[in-house]
């Protein structure tokens, strides 16, 4: 997958007043993959934004990030409305560059980079946090993952 690097400056805000924090990240294409109302898997690009190669966080957009929690949880039999986790499980596989939840093949979500490895295992455990104005996805255990 080619893909061209913009260097950008991703603003964010806490909860404590007067803080926030600048990140430098760079937009990207990203594969997602989900299941449509019919049953099928359907797949279309998304720009996402990456950090630098030894960061270990990407940002999607809100809507993946729903549709990401909303598929596992009717697919795991939870009721979205009433049970939905601000933050779900997650685990990235560093050989096909992808992450997903669990066991479930789909939905998923393909980058076109590699993030640094926890462990010498071929997969890391990650998080998705559904909350602001982008979505997080994070390895646990890092910096970006705190």
């Amino acid at each position: 997958m080619r893909y061209v690097l913009r260097q950008s400056i991703f603003k964010a805000y806490t909860s404590v007043p007067n803080a926030q924090w600048r990140r430098a990240y760079h937009r990207v294409k990203a594969r997602f993959t989900t299941i449509d109302p019919k049953g099928s898997s359907v797949s279309y690009d998304t720009e996402i934004r990456v950090g630098e190669p030894h960061e270990a966080y990407v940002y999607i957009e809100p809507e993946i990030g729903n549709a990401i929690q909303s598929l596992v949880m009717r697919q795991m039999g939870i009721a979205v409305a009433t049970q939905a986790p601000e933050k779900l499980p997650l685990r990235f596989n560093h050989t096909s560059r992808h992450f997903a939840y669990e066991t479930l093949p789909l939905p998923r979500l393909d980058i076109p980079q590699d993030l640094p490895r926890q462990t010498l295992s071929d997969v890391s455990p990650a998080t998705l946090w559904l909350s602001g104005n982008w979505h997080a996805i994070t390895l646990d255990g890092t910096p970006d993952g705190e």
